[in-house]
């Protein structure tokens, strides 16, 4: 197998970035013309799906990949993804495998590390890029199987950072820093009014963050990771507080944390994890996401939306307000008609917060009393 590795950031714009090796899938031979009558008949096919409420995202799907990557008896070591048109399509896992490639020369080998997912929305799969360029063995997919990668030094074997980080001690305090300086900011303050003032739906018992980030970048920008993470833990704080939980258990009244992000680094993940996360690998976060979870996604490098709007009703959403603006392609977390509908059941509420900490344009979504809770396979 032949790979792309290709250069992803984490959607923050802060200089941190990852590489990804994306299996290179070819296309049986056809004429130009062939693939332009292909890609013309799968845009049709997907949104027929679309429209008649054929779910793209499932955590039926989800399971079975990730039952896949930790199966012992993957003797072929291929991942099965079905797509929208019934046919399945396999990616090979190659945890270990080492590749060369162009962009670091001979100087650095890549390694494939944790496989991941790839999530498709709506826009890109019914885009339509260059006839040449258009595979139409993952026109049907809304996910792929990729891997992350780790570059080392071809002749020390050193691993080589992408970006500078700073060390668990530092990660550590600077964390705790900031988790008790949002907790007494007057933006707190602010946003415990604001949940306060409507009804919050009863049995809330996790908080689920997606993409915020790593917290181990030695840049100025890293405040933003820190206050999206020390955000989850004063909500859960707030709700433990509030007598909305669920049944009480080990975790702070009752309330689990759970974080995603690929790009967390092993400081990351033992800071986290001594403050109450539990840190999970893609997609496995999204396995949690039910009507008594709150979803936390500023800003995301995915289209958590889309995904969500498959998924589940949360009770709480925390994430970038939704304007029909953001039917983009261009954009990572874009809106769909499927997202729009689903906030519909939900009170909007302005996230009061500065810019700097959080990013822009954010609003906390609350569900309904009495509305369809919309939990799906």
């Amino acid at each position: 197998m032949s790979l792309r590795p290709q250069v992803d950031g984490d959607g923050d714009d802060d200089g941190v970035f990852i590489v990804v090796a994306y299996a290179d899938l070819p296309d049986p031979p056809m004429t130009l013309d062939e693939k332009s009558e292909r890609m013309t008949a799968a845009h049709r096919l997907i949104q027929a799906k679309y429209d008649a409420g054929i779910l793209f995202f499932t955590k039926d799907s989800f399971r079975d990949v990730v039952r896949q990557f930790e199966s012992d008896g993957n003797l072929d070591r291929l991942v099965s993804v079905t797509g929208l048109d019934g046919v399945a399509v396999h990616f090979p896992l190659e945890i270990g495998r080492e590749y060369l490639t162009p962009m670091y020369e001979d100087d650095y080998v890549c390694i494939m590390t944790k496989p991941r997912l790839v999530y498709h929305p709506i826009e890109r799969l019914l885009a339509a890029p260059g006839v040449s360029s258009y595979s139409v063995r993952r026109s049907c997919l809304p996910i792929e199987v990729a891997h992350s990668t780790e570059i080392r030094d071809a002749r020390t074997n050193e691993l080589v950072g992408l970006w500078p980080t700073s060390d668990y001690a530092a990660v550590k305090q600077r964390f705790e820093r900031a988790t008790r300086s949002l907790a007494s900011s007057k933006e707190f303050v602010h946003l415990k009014s604001t949940l306060a003032s409507v009804a919050i739906p009863p049995g809330i018992d996790k908080i689920v963050a997606f993409a915020c980030s790593t917290m181990s970048w030695a840049g100025n920008d890293i405040t933003r990771s820190m206050a999206q993470h020390a955000l989850a833990l004063a909500v859960r704080d707030f709700l433990a507080n509030s007598d909305m939980t669920g049944a009480d258990g080990e975790d702070v009244g009752g309330i689990k944390c759970y974080a995603q992000d690929p790009i967390y680094t092993p400081v990351d993940e033992r800071v986290l994890s001594e403050a109450g996360f539990t840190v999970v690998d893609d997609p496995r976060a999204f396995l949690e996401v039910d009507e008594a979870s709150v979803i936390i996604a500023m800003n995301p490098d995915i289209p958590v939306r889309q995904i969500i709007a498959d998924l589940a009703r949360p009770a709480i959403m925390i994430w970038n307000k939704v304007t029909v603006d953001d039917r983009n392609m261009a954009v990572t977390d874009p809106v769909s008609l499927r997202v729009e509908r689903m906030v519909e059941e939900y009170i909007e509420l302005p996230f009061p917060a500065e810019d700097e900490f959080f990013g822009r344009n954010l609003a906390i979504y609350i569900r309904r009393r009495g509305e369809k809770k919309n939990e799906t396979g």
